[in-house]
C-alpha cells in the first residue's frame, strides 16, 4: 500500500497516482483562533465636562452637545441637519477617518445627574454628525439611536438611558470628520427641557 512516507519507493510507481499531493481539505481545530476582523469601534465619553441637552418650549430639539473623548462642548444649536462647531475648542471634539469604510453600529448611553420633573415626553438621541475634509460643518447622518426609556416624570440623580442599533451602512471617506451629538427632543412638552448628565458612545467602522 502507498503512502507518503513510501512515495519514492519503487513499488509504489505507478500503483498510487499522486496521493502525497492531496493533502487537503485542511480545518482549524483550535479554539484559540482569531475571529474575523468585524472593525473597529471607536469610544466617545463626555467625561467631567456634563453634556447639557435642552429642548424648546413646543418640544423641539434647542440645544445640543458634542461628545469627544473624554470631554464635551455642551450649549451648541444646530441649523436644521447642520451643526457648525466653534473654534477653537468645539473643534477637538471631532476626530478624521482614516480610510474608507462604512459605520455600521452605534450604542449610547446617557446617565442624568440632576433631578428634575418633565412635563411631557422626551427622547435623547445620540447622533453622528459628518464634515467632509477641510469644513467645520457638520450635516446628521443615518447613524443614531434613541435612548430608553421615554423621559418623561420625575427624575432623579442617576437615572440611565440607552440603546444601540445596527444601522444601514453609512459611507465615509479618508479626511471625513465624525463627531457624535447628544440631543433632546419630545411631545406634549410644556416647558423648556434642560438634562444634565454623563453621555457615552461607540461606532463600528468596517
Amino acid at each position: 500500500m502507498c503512502n507518503c512516507m513510501s512515495r519514492g519507493s519503487s513499488h509504489c510507481s505507478g500503483q498510487c497516482g499522486n496521493p502525497c499531493f492531496s493533502l487537503g481539505p485542511f480545518r482549524a481545530t483550535s479554539t484559540i483562533c482569531p475571529p474575523a476582523n468585524t472593525g473597529s469601534i471607536i469610544p466617545f465619553s463626555s467625561g467631567i465636562i456634563p453634556a447639557v441637552l435642552a429642548t424648546l418650549i413646543d418640544g423641539a430639539v434647542g440645544t445640543v452637545s458634542a461628545i469627544g473623548f473624554g470631554s464635551a462642548v455642551p450649549g451648541l444649536s444646530l441649523v436644521g441637519n447642520t451643526l457648525n462647531l466653534p473654534l477653537p475648542t468645539g473643534s477637538t471634539e471631532a476626530f478624521s477617518v482614516p480610510r474608507v469604510g462604512k459605520i455600521t453600529a452605534i450604542s449610547a448611553s446617557f446617565t442624568e445627574t440632576v433631578g428634575l420633573t418633565v412635563l411631557g415626553n422626551a427622547t435623547i438621541r445620540a447622533q453622528v454628525y459628518r464634515a467632509p475634509a477641510g469644513s467645520n460643518t457638520f450635516t446628521a447622518t443615518n447613524a443614531f439611536v434613541d435612548l430608553a426609556p421615554t423621559v418623561t416624570g420625575v427624575l432623579t440623580a442617576g437615572t440611565t438611558y440607552q440603546g444601540a442599533a445596527n444601522i444601514a451602512n453609512v459611507p465615509v471617506v479618508a479626511g471625513d470628520r465624525l463627531v457624535m451629538v447628544f440631543s433632546v427632543s419630545g411631545e406634549g412638552i410644556l416647558a423648556i427641557t434642560a438634562l444634565t448628565g454623563a453621555a457615552s458612545a461607540g461606532i463600528t467602522i468596517s
